[in-house]
């Protein structure tokens, strides 16, 4: 075995086992919510987990994945870079996370307002958490965030188990995740002073914070694509046992996704460093399109099977009204792991601007649609509207990353080291 497919094997090795644990960790945070708090509390719980993985994107500013890119190219400076990226989040942090309380605040349901506000921590902790991790990605150290991240998970659960026996209000599950990703950023943290000082970042301040501004575009719209429904749902006044039913139905789909996003996550450095010495071709995309839509179809029909016991089995007969949205939603997985393919592909060409367009055009159809059929249709609307805007968003990511492989970016730090953003 060649060094770079040895690295790839334990990458995605360290990345599967992690990816079952934590995928299975978190759709036992969500079975504790629902069948310890209820379809109600349910409901709030999807909006305001959902509502903090967006604020934990904004606060990352997209530095994930430029760190990953840039350590891989240059590992010697892996603690300079993780400085000045940390720099530029704090910069974010100062407007965002004001901004993100205010809005809570004016929310009008007062279960929804509070659970919302709960999980405002959880969303700053896990994106420092996601920071230093990508720090060791780019170093083909998958192992530390998925010890970081299963800290996290294992805490939360401890007390999500408490508190549903103690049938506690839906807004201290924020405080459970919280204090989950207290523990494995400080994990994460011990491990990472261990990492020698090395030379200084090779580029500036600006350079990173302009990198990021795209890369969070994308992610903004990545969990506009997932969330988008169930934030329109609360904002159409649906009931939040209704809502809750849709996050049931939709917790096994995303879960499962993240089959995809490891394989993703696993060859990001492999591809950036191909993408940099012109290896990759357009056989690489057919690879993808074939292997990733195959691989999502066969997920997408066994979920289908075995929709109704799930259900039943797993979440109690209360819930039941979930089995048909879950035949509908699972057919997002063919397109959505090729996507998640492609992504890696356009990123590591220093294309990711390329995505914004046919993601913004796309976005702005989900939520025209959305509103259209929410009034009508309800849950099973948005489930018919997540299929099709997926599969349309298939033959946009062909076409960008075709065109990614056939005219890649040259990236270059262009300030000096020492620049900083003003």
């Amino acid at each position: 075995m060649t060094r770079t497919a040895g690295k790839l094997a334990r990458n995605v090795a360290w990345l599967g086992a992690g990816e079952v644990v934590l995928k299975a960790a978190l759709f036992a945070a969500g079975v504790l919510v629902a069948r310890g708090l209820g379809p109600a509390a349910m409901g709030a719980f999807t909006v305001a987990y959902g509502a903090a993985m967006v604020l934990m994107l904004v606060l990352t500013a997209g530095q994930a994945e430029v760190l990953i890119r840039e350590t891989a190219r240059r590992p010697d400076a892996v603690r300079g870079l993780g400085r000045l990226s940390r720099a530029w989040q704090r910069r974010v942090a100062l407007a965002a996370v004001p901004a993100a309380i205010a809005g809570a605040a004016f929310v009008p349901d007062p279960v929804l307002r509070w659970t919302l506000l709960g999980f405002v921590p959880y969303a700053w902790l896990r994106s420092g958490l996601v920071s230093v991790g990508a720090s060791f990605k780019g170093l083909d150290r998958m192992e530390v965030e998925v010890g970081g991240r299963s800290v996290e998970l294992g805490v939360a659960l401890l007390l999500l188990g408490a508190l549903a026996a103690l049938a506690a209000p839906v807004w201290t599950t924020g405080l459970a995740f919280a204090a989950g990703a207290a523990g494995g950023l400080a994990v994460m943290l011990r491990q990472q002073r261990t990492l020698p000082d090395g030379a200084a970042p090779p580029v500036a301040l600006g350079f990173l914070a302009r990198e990021g501004a795209v890369f969070l575009v994308l992610n903004l719209g990545m969990q506009g694509a997932l969330r988008l429904d169930t934030f329109l749902l609360a904002g159409f006044g649906v009931a939040r046992e209704e809502i809750g039913r849709y996050g049931v139905a939709a917790a096994p789909v995303w879960g499962l996704l993240g089959v995809a996003q490891l394989f993703a996550v696993a060859t990001y450095p492999t591809v950036a460093r191909a993408a940099a010495a012109g290896r990759l071709r357009l056989r690489h995309i057919a690879a993808i399109v074939a292997g990733g839509g195959a691989a999502g179809a066969l997920v997408a029909g066994a979920l289908t099977a075995v929709k109704v016991p799930l259900v039943r089995l797993v979440f109690g007969p209360a819930y039941l009204a979930s089995v048909p949205l879950v035949g509908v939603l699972a057919w997002v997985l063919p397109a959505a792991y090729v996507m998640m393919g492609l992504g890696v592909v356009v990123a590591a060409c220093g294309r990711q601007r390329w995505s914004l367009a046919s993601q913004a055009v796309l976005l702005a159809g989900s939520a025209a649609a959305n509103v259209a059929v929410i009034p009508r249709w309800g849950t099973m609307g948005c489930a018919v509207v997540a299929v099709t805007v997926w599969t349309l968003g298939l033959a946009a990511g062909v076409t960008v990353a075709a065109l990614a492989v056939r005219r890649p970016r040259r990236i270059e730090a262009t300030a000096p080291a020492g620049a900083e953003l003003e």
